[in-house]
């Protein structure tokens, strides 16, 4: 799948972080020389690990060889043994049981569509201001947004994804589209649906890669932080001029709403690897297993459209620290170091990740990569993806809505008008 679950799903199998600066072997104590590191660290705003500190850290699903090359890493530098052990998709409710009985993670992953669930569970502990001072230094601002209440920070921002534009070189000569009117034009000549050849192809039914149509004039899903819980802003003209985007899609894109959603995913991308499609947008997860296969691709930001640049969703992965764990200091530590420039380079060797960090330029392997600086750099644009409890509402409404809209089965007036009868609809079923 990868798109909109990729935000809760997907989302929750990202990532982690990780390497280490300075990795040599620590040098025996002395009392002269911890008084010695331990005046320094203070005066850089560091904190010192309790003594006897020990801590537990949930990755994200699939992470758990890049999880424990990290937690090897910092035991090496600070002293602190990490045990790593690997959460499934369900980590903040399991810290919701886990955390109260002493049974959970001093530090753990999650998506930053949880956040709200978690912090009105009480089971996200703030950071201490000098922590969080250097995350607002060090970290995209995008990302930061994902983990803060008022003045307090509740989690280190890890890693990032969003949309970006794919192209096929072997159809794309030269410098690849910058709008979609040209992508359109081209459609015309290209397009042939007895040889399956579409110029571009997206998933205009799904919630997330159609945001980069429904924002375009204007509409801020749960309001303009993406806070509202109570407005989904589906009764606004600006939700359905976005609408009235996804039905003009039909014209470049002349398929069933029922051959382009979630579950059909894998066959769009295979006609990218196939050569039969120019221009595909999708995040940085598949970057990877093209290069593995051996495609001829580029990447590029997202195109404008009627002279507006099109935004997609942002994810981000996030470490938290447990309000129950018996070490603050180290937990907080280790939860910060997950985003140092040493350990993005290793989020970046073992699982082909995005730091959240503002400036890449001397993280190693990620600094020189093309493809991925591209998703980098288009983070920035991005609108976080709304973690408000009513988000689901937002995937489970679309689903109906766009299809409807797309295929020309319902107007974008009366598409908006039924977004906001079925929001309020479930909101009175709560």
């Amino acid at each position: 799948m990868k798109l909109r679950r990729v935000a809760s799903l997907f989302l929750a199998a990202t990532l982690l972080m990780g390497s280490l600066s300075g990795c040599a072997k620590r040098e025996i104590p002395t009392e002269e020389k911890n008084a010695e590191e331990s005046t320094e660290n203070q005066a850089a705003g560091e904190l010192e690990p309790e003594e006897g500190a020990k801590l537990i850290y949930w990755t994200a699903s699939g992470d758990l060889e890049y999880g424990k090359a990290i937690a090897k890493e910092f035991e090496e530098k600070y002293g602190v043994p990490v045990e790593v052990q690997e959460s499934g998709m369900d980590t903040v409710n399991k810290m919701m049981l886990d955390g109260p009985a002493g049974n959970g993670a001093d530090v753990f992953m999650a998506a930053h569509d949880f956040f709200s669930t978690a912090k009105d569970a009480g089971i996200l502990m703030p950071l201490e201001e000098t922590v969080a001072g250097n995350i607002r230094n060090e970290v995209s601002e995008v990302a930061v947004r994902t983990v803060e209440d008022g003045s307090d920070l509740y989690g280190v921002p890890v890693s990032i994804e969003t949309y970006a534009l794919l192209y096929n070189k072997k159809l794309v000569t030269g410098e690849p589209a910058s709008t979609m009117e040209q992508i359109a034009e081209e459609a015309k000549a290209y397009n042939s649906e007895s040889e399956n050849k579409f110029w571009y192809l997206t998933v205009p039914t799904d919630g997330f890669p159609a945001y980069s149509y429904l924002s375009l004039d204007g509409f801020e899903l749960f309001g303009k932080d993406g806070n509202d819980n109570d407005n989904p802003g589906f009764d606004t003209p600006e939700f359905e001029k976005g609408l009235e985007r996804i039905a003009a899609l039909k014209e470049m894109l002349p398929i069933k709403a029922d051959d382009l959603k979630m579950e059909t995913m894998s066959l769009l991308e295979q006609n990218f690897r196939d050569g039969k499609t120019a221009y595909y947008p999708i995040g940085p997860w598949l970057v990877k297993s093209l290069k593995e296969e051996n495609v001829d691709f580029g990447v590029t930001s997202l195109p404008t459209l009627d002279g507006k640049q099109m935004k997609s969703f942002g994810i981000v992965q996030n470490a938290h620290v447990s309000t129950y764990t018996k070490y603050p200091k180290a937990a907080q530590l280790f939860a910060e170091y997950l985003v140092s420039e040493e350990a993005a380079a290793t989020l970046y060797s073992t699982v082909y990740k995005i730091t959240s960090r503002k400036d890449i330029s001397n993280v190693e392997g990620l600094k020189d990569d093309e493809a991925l600086s591209v998703y980098a750099e288009a983070f920035e644009n991005a609108v976080p993806m709304p973690s408000v409890k009513r988000m689901s509402y937002y995937w489970t409404i679309m689903q109906s809505v766009l299809n409807s809209v797309f295929d020309g089965k319902m107007t974008p007036a009366e598409g908006a008008a039924k977004a906001q009868s079925d929001f309020n609809d479930l909101v009175t079923s709560e």
